[in-house]
């Protein structure tokens, strides 16, 4: 009854328009590093790259995000800074390790997705693309806790091109690219949590790319992702911009919605009282075109909140909200006569994130 009165609610918001397409073909070369084509003089100091990957593993109860980041590459602003963070929800608890320092730090190749973030005692980072298909990820971060990982991630599906330098801020300048090289991906290999070791074989994985020049506390995205076997769904969605895409995959057939083509909507939230902020527990996505539907719904099970170092004096500063998810969807076909044809069901864990700013004006 509750997915068939939200249907009703959220029928209304979708409209139809000429789909959006993301079959651009996609290299090795296009995970690569991308400074130096838009470095300019202009906004290089506020250019932020970034490789995330994650994993569930229903084996053991784990699920993980690792991010390999570098800011402002040239330190224009004198804020440069290069950091390897990982997120990790296991049965105990979840909890979030950033290893972080100068830019200078950081290596990166313009050809592959080969990338070296070495931050001294508090931890450091690779990343070696072995072929378009595998990837070694490998890092340690120390502190409060203590997370190694070395695993190697196959990719699955076709990637595609999500974003390709589209103004995401409130300022002409402020523009995004975004890669979802790894829709899905099987991911095996090793992480070790504060001495305790999961051997993972098989588990569930996506990695995606993002670059570009914005202003970090000006920019706010909605973001989910989730994969199962023969189905992947990637959501990217900005609140400061009329932009967004939603790629599903299923059974090799590839439909992007245009931001025209989809509305997200929150319907439950919870307070973070340290930040001073809200975030959503439970949304709601309905995607339709011509010929596919998709409804889908998102209830967050843990919640990290991640803000910069304190190195980096943002006021007020970028908050993002790192969510495991239960994801349940369906999706429509519509057949010769017009009609709605259920195509398929799907539901499991994935992630989802949302972006704010913290409450605080200073120290």
């Amino acid at each position: 009854m509750r997915m068939r009165a939200v249907c009703g609610v959220l029928a209304g918001l979708a409209a139809l328009s000429v789909p959006a397409t993301a079959d651009t073909p996609v290299s090795l070369q296009d995970d690569a590093y991308h400074f130096r084509q838009w470095q300019d003089g202009r906004h290089d100091g506020l250019y932020a790259e970034w490789w995330y990957f994650n994993l569930v593993d229903a084996d053991h109860g784990l699920e993980a995000a690792f991010a390999y980041s570098v800011i402002d590459p040239t330190n224009r602003s004198g804020l440069g800074l290069a950091s390897v963070l990982a997120v990790v929800y296991q049965p105990e608890g979840h909890f979030q390790q950033i290893a972080h320092s100068s830019q200078e730090s950081f290596l990166a190749s313009e050809e592959q997705a080969d990338v070296s973030i070495a931050t001294g005692e508090s931890g450091d980072g690779q990343i070696e693309a072995i072929d378009d298909h595998r990837y070694r990820v490998r890092g340690r971060v120390a502190g409060a806790h203590t997370v190694v990982w070395n695993l190697e991630f196959v990719r699955q599906g076709e990637p595609w091109l999500g974003l390709d330098r589209r103004n995401v801020g409130r300022r002409e300048w402020e523009r995004m690219s975004w890669l979802v090289y790894m829709p899905a991906a099987s991911v095996t290999g090793e992480v070790i949590v504060d001495g305790r070791a999961y051997q993972v074989n098989g588990a569930r994985g996506y990695h995606d790319h993002n670059w570009g020049e914005w202003r970090p506390h000006g920019v706010k995205w909605n973001w989910a992702q989730y994969s199962e076997p023969g189905l992947t769904l990637a959501l990217g969605d900005f609140m400061t911009a009329p932009e967004g895409v939603v790629g599903l995959d299923y059974q090799a057939r590839r439909t992007v919605f245009a931001k025209d083509q989809y509305r997200l909507i929150h319907t439950a939230w919870s307070t973070d009282e340290a930040n001073g902020r809200r975030f959503p527990t439970t949304s709601w996505l309905r995607a339709e075109n011509e010929t596919t539907l998709l409804l889908v719904r998102l209830r967050a099970l843990a919640t990290e909140a991640i803000i910069p170092p304190l190195e980096i004096p943002f006021l007020p500063e970028p908050l993002l909200y790192e969510q495991t998810a239960e994801i349940t969807g369906r999706v429509w076909e519509k057949d010769e006569a017009g009609r709605w044809r259920l195509l398929t069901s799907f539901g499991g864990t994935g992630f989802k994130e949302y972006t704010t700013v913290t409450s605080r004006s200073g120290p």
